[in-house]
């Protein structure tokens, strides 16, 4: 083909494209915006399945991010730097990566390229390009060369020819995601920015997206639709209380967004749009947990918070649960190292004080062969004050504790009165004690000890708690409503309403 022909094609593809300078594509935006950490970590990625615009956070420079493959992200001297398909950019204050919806072609450049009036290098410059940067797709044209050229128009609405090359097209979705490393895909945008020597990514969508990637992970799917309704309202009316950046853990609400979405739980979050758990008209941080054991906890036994009538204990007998009794075994080595007592002192006795309505352990004293301590605060400190083997926490501050000193073929607990205080008769090594014979130090090794009770050796005695059992019911802060507890209200003919009003006494459910 001769270059003449080229012009004509390149001229009349040109006009087409001035013509049509409105880009098909829509930016999505939020009318409740919500954001949520969704990764943290020295370098991460995201994998898109479509165009996104893309934002330097810095100089507020538009560019584009590429469906398909991934976009690393990393930390380097103080900058979030992004890298893919060769292309590198670097901002101090991270980029934002905007959702884009529509049936659209765009040609993305992966490096600098100059747009020309012609598909060839011999045709003058109309406008350079930057990697990053991009523009809708009008068509394509192989060269005489054998060159693939693509035919553009940017959102300026200047036209040109660039070569496929240095250029990838790829298409707008209707429904665009981001995958993070561990492979949850996210509805919605994306910021990426510093946390300290990290970089995170942040995900912004709508709320009642948001809440469709919430609720499976909070609730089971497979539950009555009325609790399903009761959760949903709950989890909007916390994460409207809430401000900033939400956790996608159960320090905020287990979010696991596009990946584990559910029609029973999307139809929850559809047929209950905007409702919000509302005390005499203002919004309720509504807070809900796995199991109550029997009742709720009122919120000033529990925690370090002013009593209102909206979280108040109500009966929960109705629930059913795995969790509604349960049981732990401590190692004693744990409870001593919790109190700051040494590994070696022996633990004698466990003392609850339980200041909650329904018998909430509010303090713990430790009472060992070296003293005694004692711990106090909300549910949150002593459910870690008793650790398993595994190091984790109790299930609930709702408990008692259990103990045993052994018995047989030995004693125990006997102690030796000294001036500067008692000591159990299996550490008296180098003690100065009085005989028939005058004073003599005691040696390293077995000791015979006369007592009321006979003759015993500190071979054979025992002294302390040896083991130690919690025995508990609920599971979680117990303030608000019981999930297990609404899935059985809910089985019983209750409406998502009436399962709201009473564990949130006093409550109306309205549109925010």
């Amino acid at each position: 083909m001769n270059k003449k022909f080229v012009a004509v094609l390149a001229a009349v593809s040109l006009s087409f494209a001035s013509a049509n300078t409105a880009l098909a594509y829509k930016q999505e935006t939020y009318s409740k915006q919500i954001q949520v950490e969704v990764h943290n970590t020295f370098t991460t990625s995201l994998s898109l399945n479509g165009v996104y615009k893309l934002e330097n956070l810095t100089t507020k420079e538009m560019f584009f991010a590429l469906p398909n493959t991934p976009i690393t992200f990393s930390q380097v001297n103080g900058e979030v730097s992004i890298y893919q398909m060769g292309a590198t950019m670097y901002s101090s204050k991270g980029y934002a990566l905007h959702a884009l919806t529509g049936n659209e072609k765009i040609v993305v450049f992966r490096a600098p390229v100059e747009g020309r009036k012609g598909a060839t290098a011999d045709y003058g410059v109309v406008k350079s390009y930057q990697p990053f940067q991009g523009a809708k797709y009008v068509t394509e044209f192989t060269n005489g060369n054998g060159e693939l050229w693509y035919s553009i128009t940017d959102e300026q609405g200047v036209s040109s020819w660039v070569p496929a090359k240095d250029a990838t097209v790829a298409s707008v979705v209707s429904q665009p995601l981001g995958k993070t490393p561990n492979g949850s895909q996210y509805r919605g945008s994306f910021n990426v920015v510093k946390s300290g020597t990290n970089v995170q990514i942040v995900n912004r969508l709508d709320l009642e997206n948001y809440l469709k990637g919430v609720i499976p992970n909070e609730s089971f799917a497979s539950w009555h639709l009325e609790a399903l309704k009761a959760q949903t309202i709950a989890a909007r009316s916390y994460t409207l209380s809430k401000a900033g950046i939400l956790s996608n853990t159960t320090k905020d609400q287990m979010y696991k967004g596009y990946t584990s979405e559910h029609k029973n739980t999307n139809a929850a979050v559809d047929a209950t749009k905007d409702l919000v758990v509302k005390y005499k008209g203002k919004l309720v941080e509504a807070f809900y947990f796995s199991t109550s054991g029997g009742k709720t906890a009122n919120i000033g036994d529990v925690w370090d918070s002013t009593q209102v009538p909206q979280f108040i204990s109500v009966d929960d007998s109705i629930e059913q649960s795995p969790y509604k009794n349960w049981s732990v075994q401590i190692p004693v080595t744990n409870i001593l190292t919790k109190f700051g007592f040494s590994r070696a002192d022996q633990l004698l006795d466990i003392k609850l004080t339980k200041g909650g309505a329904n018998g909430e352990v509010t303090a713990v004293t430790a009472v060992t062969s070296a003293g005694e301590k004692t711990i106090t605060g909300n549910e949150t400190v002593m459910r870690n004050v008793f650790l398993d083997a595994s190091n984790k926490s109790l299930k609930s501050s709702w408990f008692d504790v259990a103990f045993t000193k052994p018995t047989g073929g030995g004693v125990n607990d006997i102690t030796v009165q000294q001036a500067n205080g008692t000591t159990p008769v299996d550490s008296l090594t180098g003690v100065s004690v009085q005989t028939a014979n005058g004073i003599v130090t005691i040696p390293e090794g077995a000791v015979s000890i006369q007592t009321s009770s006979g003759t015993v050796n500190t071979d054979t005695v025992q002294t302390g708690i040896q083991s130690v059992t919690v025995n508990g019911k609920g599971y979680g802060h117990r303030i608000g409503m019981s999930q297990y507890g609404a899935k059985a209200r809910a089985e019983a003919g209750w409406t998502y309403d009436r399962i709201l009003k009473h564990y949130y006494q006093g409550v109306t459910i309205e549109k925010y």
